[in-house]
């Protein structure tokens, strides 16, 4: 496996799910190495942030998905989640600047960003989201990725957090909702009649879909 599968193996194994995204095709290796293995959250995994820095990644974390009528990102795990693939999956540099980025926020919150008042932590983020505004990461459509060693700190960690909670047996099991309407798809044959929006059309896909 390359390094890109061997991401995509840890992140469904930290997740606790073999559930993967649209669009995720499991190799046949990827497939065996997943069966084999216990659920990589819950595996043994060299500690790497200090209290500071894990309360900090927690109370971001909270921000970005928190809590409602639905589970939030430190319901699914997801503090732990960034942890270990921090640890165990990126490239010594891609940590160091990881890292860096959690000291920032400490050090713009005085030392303890996880001991200030929401609404502080919550300026803080901002602050950094409109520094990082001109980062490529933000451009329209740019959502083909799995990492981007390049981008600034704040985006990848909303990255690894949203990635976190999707994959997360809570995230997938009380967040995510079907899809009524069925799949789409592209290649569905039209008749010489139909035009691609036709409810007609909709409902024949649905039909094929249910039966």
């Amino acid at each position: 496996m390359n390094r890109r599968e061997f991401m995509q193996c840890a992140a469904m194994l930290s997740a606790g799910t073999t559930l993967a995204p649209t669009g995720w095709a499991l190799s046949e290796e990827q497939s065996k190495y997943l069966a084999s293995r216990d659920p990589y959250i819950d595996q043994v995994s060299p500690e790497l942030f200090s209290e500071a820095q894990r309360g900090a990644v927690t109370a971001a974390a909270d921000l970005t998905i928190p809590r409602t009528d639905t589970p939030g990102a430190v319901d699914a795990g997801v503090p732990r989640f960034i942890e270990l693939m921090v640890a165990d999956w990126l490239t010594d540099d891609e940590r160091i600047g990881f890292v860096a980025g959690i000291d920032d926020l400490n050090a713009r919150g005085n030392g303890d960003f996880a001991g200030l008042p929401p609404s502080a932590q919550l300026s803080i983020l901002e602050a950094l989201e409109d520094e990082a505004a001109d980062s490529p990461w933000y451009n329209f459509g740019a959502t083909l990725r799995l990492w981007d060693s390049e981008a600034p700190f704040i985006c990848q960690f909303k990255e690894l957090t949203v990635l976190g909670f999707m994959l997360s047996k809570t995230g997938s099991k009380e967040f995510l909702r079907p899809n009524p309407m069925g799949k789409f798809d592209g290649e569905y044959p039209l008749g010489p009649d139909d035009a691609a929006y036709d409810k007609s059309t909709l409902l024949r896909m649905i039909a094929k879909e249910a039966g």
